[in-house]
């Protein structure tokens, strides 16, 4: 199994080689792409004009009217940073954009950490949950920002009070008496934190500056196979890539070394036990061989008995 293993580990390291090869003198071809304020737009992302070696799948912007535009999850948002030193991305949400309204304006789609993240994205600590609350009665606490919301698609009514709060509400318990939550949005904006109070002005800005995602693991752990396990060096932006068949991954999902060494484990095993059982028979055989070939001696020597030739007692035994 060992043999194996190391074989199959070699042949992986060896086509990961040179498809990281190809990769990089593809890529190193590339000229940085530009679209309104994200003047440098480069591997892994790409606009959608560009050559897709240029960027891998699940980057691919959209440069619409001067804005870049990243479609995430059905979801549209613009980008307003790019950031190549920490692997992030800041999008912000298009209704949020230019809150130019005395009111709070509604974000376009509600922030929930399974509708922003996947396996290329990953959510940041950074975020804050800003939270669109609607009250039956006046809430007396600085972490309660007084607002009116613009939307008329609430539970809002005339006596109502609306609120921002900040901070993740789990559940109903977290929220004073009376309240509840219309809607949340993200924001990555320094400044603001759930233990401390706000001001409206910070929340109106906090909202336009967006919410940030990493893309960090997908990157740096693209030289991985999908049954490896990517791992990081403490502190660093160094991956490596552990390579082993998971499993719980079905069969048919494996890659094709995690396939060879999936049936390889039964083939020794039958193999082994066919082996064994062909032994036997063999042996079985070559008794009944020498005890058919004793027999016929004996016989032999019976009849030389009869015909009054005497044969010593070792020549009529085997």
């Amino acid at each position: 199994m060992s043999i194996t293993n190391s074989f199959f580990a070699t042949v992986f390291l060896f086509v990961t080689f040179i498809t990281s090869s190809i990769a990089q003198n593809s890529t190193s071809q590339c000229v940085p792409s530009s679209c309104g304020d994200i003047r440098y737009i480069k591997f892994p992302f790409r606009l959608r004009s560009d050559p897709e070696h240029c960027g891998k799948t699940g980057y691919e912007l959209d440069c619409q009217n001067n804005e870049t535009i990243f479609h995430y999850k059905s979801r549209k948002f613009y980008v307003q940073e790019i950031n190549y030193t920490n692997f992030s991305i800041r999008l912000l949400d298009p209704s949020l954009k230019n809150q130019t309204e005395n009111c709070s304006v509604f974000p376009e789609h509600r922030a929930s950490y399974d509708a922003m993240t996947s396996l290329i994205f990953g959510w940041l600590s950074v975020d804050n949950d800003i939270n669109y609350v609607n009250c039956r009665g006046p809430i007396n606490s600085s972490l309660y920002i007084s607002t009116s919301f613009c939307s008329t698609n609430t539970t809002a009514t005339n006596s109502s009070f609306s609120y921002f709060v900040v901070g993740e509400i789990l559940q109903a318990s977290d929220l004073a008496g009376g309240c509840r939550v219309e809607t949340v949005a993200w924001s990555s904006a320094p400044g603001i934190s759930p233990n401390m109070p706000s001001s409206l002005s910070s929340i109106h800005q906090a909202l336009g500056y967006g919410f940030e995602l990493s893309w960090r693991r997908d990157f740096l752990c693209r030289e991985c196979g999908r049954d490896d396990e990517c791992v990081f060096e403490d502190n660093s932006d160094v991956a490596t890539c552990i390579h082993y068949c998971k499993e719980d991954t079905p069969v048919s999902e494996r890659s094709f070394g995690c396939k060879v060494e999936y049936y390889s484990v039964f083939v020794l095993v039958y193999g082994g036990i066919a082996i064994g059982a062909l032994m036997l028979v063999g042996i079985a055989i070559l008794i009944a061989v020498v005890v058919w070939q004793c027999k016929r001696r004996n016989l032999n020597t019976s009849n030389d008995d009869v015909l009054g030739n005497k044969a010593s007692s070792s020549e009529q035994n085997c």
